[in-house]
């Protein structure tokens, strides 16, 4: 044999050895393919993060529940704070009621600036 002969025969036998390895991989993603499909490959992934992400969120919540409760609260006032603010001005009003019935002056009467003021 030459030397192009023996470098045919060579690359004829890393040839088949690469493609033994590469037909035993592919056995081996098609038995696990057949084990179970991408989707619920897909499916069993998300539900791991989202259980991960949950137990997380649950440790983090434990560690700070000042800070939790005190952005709830802030929250709340924001969502509810025109309702709030409505009531403010009620009680406001209502006290400067009040406040004008014990000068003697009437509610309904505007009240003049005095010179001493």
């Amino acid at each position: 044999m030459n030397e192009a002969e023996n470098r045919l025969a060579a690359d004829r036998a890393n040839r088949k050895a690469a493609r033994g390895l590469f037909d035993g991989r592919l056995a081996q993603v098609k038995a696990d393919l057949a084990a179970r499909s991408v989707p619920g490959r897909i499916k069993a992934k998300a539900t791991d993060e989202v259980v991960k992400g949950i137990e997380q969120g649950v440790t983090i919540a434990k560690d700070s529940k000042g800070i939790i409760a005190g952005t709830m609260a802030a929250l709340a006032l924001w969502f509810f704070r025109e309702p709030l603010w409505a009531l403010g001005q009620r009680l406001f009003a209502g006290k400067q009621h009040v406040v004008q019935e014990q000068d003697g002056t009437g509610a309904d009467e505007p009240q003049e600036p005095t010179d001493s003021e």
